[in-house]
Formats: C-alpha cells, sequence, structure tokens
C-alpha cells in the first residue's frame, strides 16, 4: 500500500515537471500509462491526481511565459487588445480550453499564449483540469502500450516525428503573438463587427 502510494506521488511530481518544460516533453498520459502498467497503480487516482499537477505544472509555465513579456520583451497595447477581448468571453474561452485538452495535441503553446496574453486563468484551469481528466483517464485505460523502462516513454516520443513537429508548430503559433501581426487584426476585425452590430 505505502510502495503504491509513492509510485503514485512520484508519478505526480513528474507530471509536474514536464508540464513546466515549453517544448519536447512526451504527454502526461504516457507517463501515467508507464506507472499504471509498470506497477498496476489504480487508474483513476493516477490519473486525477495527474492531471491536477500537470495543470500546476502549466500554470508556472503560464507564469514564466507572462514574465517574459513583462521584462524580457516590453510588453505592447495590442497584446492587451487581445487580453481584453478573452477576458470578456471567459466561460468561451474555459469551453474551448475543455474541448481542446480532449484532443490528443499538445498544450504547452497553448499556456506559454494565455501566459504572454495574461488572459484570466481560472476558467482557463477549470477547462483544462476537466478536460485532461477525462482524456488522460481514457488514453490510460485504453492504451495497449508498454514500456520497458522509463527511459522508453522518452524514447518513444522523440522517435515520433508527428508529436515533436505538432510541438514545434505550437510554438510556432504562440510565437506569432510576439512577431507577427495577424492575431491582433482578427481580434480587431472581430471588435469592429461587433461594434458595428451594437449600433444597428
Amino acid at each position: 500500500m505505502l510502495e503504491d502510494v509513492g509510485w503514485t506521488l512520484l508519478a505526480y511530481a513528474i507530471a509536474f515537471v514536464i508540464n513546466i518544460v515549453p517544448a519536447f516533453m512526451p504527454s502526461t498520459w504516457m507517463v501515467l500509462a508507464f506507472f499504471h502498467i509498470q506497477f498496476d497503480l489504480p487508474i483513476l487516482p493516477l490519473t486525477l491526481g495527474g492531471a491536477l499537477f500537470s495543470g500546476l505544472g502549466r500554470i508556472v509555465l503560464a507564469r514564466v511565459s507572462s514574465l517574459y513579456t513583462r521584462h524580457v520583451r516590453k510588453r505592447d497595447k495590442e497584446l492587451d487588445e487581445i487580453k481584453t477581448y478573452l477576458d470578456r468571453r471567459r466561460n468561451r474561452v474555459g469551453v474551448a480550453t475543455f474541448l481542446y485538452c480532449l484532443l490528443p495535441l499538445p498544450t504547452n503553446s497553448l499556456f506559454v499564449a494565455a501566459g504572454m496574453i495574461e488572459v484570466s486563468m481560472v476558467q482557463v484551469m477549470i477547462g483544462f483540469w476537466a478536460g485532461r481528466a477525462i482524456a488522460d483517464t481514457f488514453y490510460v485505460w485504453s492504451t495497449s502500450k508498454a514500456f520497458g523502462s522509463f527511459g522508453g516513454v522518452f524514447e518513444d516520443y522523440y522517435n515520433n516525428w508527428q508529436a515533436v513537429a505538432f510541438q514545434v508548430l505550437g510554438l510556432l503559433g504562440a510565437a506569432m503573438l510576439l512577431f507577427v501581426p495577424w492575431p491582433r487584426w482578427v481580434f480587431r476585425w472581430i471588435n469592429r463587427g461587433e461594434r458595428e452590430e451594437a449600433k444597428s
């Protein structure tokens, strides 16, 4: 019993750490699946706790990203426009985060962007925790992939060029918030349309 608790806490700690790293880490569910299969840990405590601790790691990632835009790169007015737009639609942001987290896609770029914009994190985290709890539980329960060692989790990830490509594309998308103005143009266009509708 105590041994199971120890392995579970170790899984939580690893889930926390890999979610702080902004890129090129295996999915949390792969780590949880390793501990479930290797040590026969019960799924629900493992995946629900794993989702909680992975979310805490993502909060740290978002916080570090916000420090970047505050202190390394001077925060600009256009990021504030995006923040204002999203904060007015917090519930939609939460629902969108929940739906996104149900998909087998990396969430690191989502939190890098959220941190740079400094969007309100409450709905984002509710959506993340709910979505990842469901998704990770399903992926761990349904996987038939057994890793011979913990290092095998990372080897399997790095040998999957599609997973690495998704990480690169996600980071490029987040970088567009800083270096390419088209996301701001989109929000301005949406705001303009909403103002015109309000007048008519």
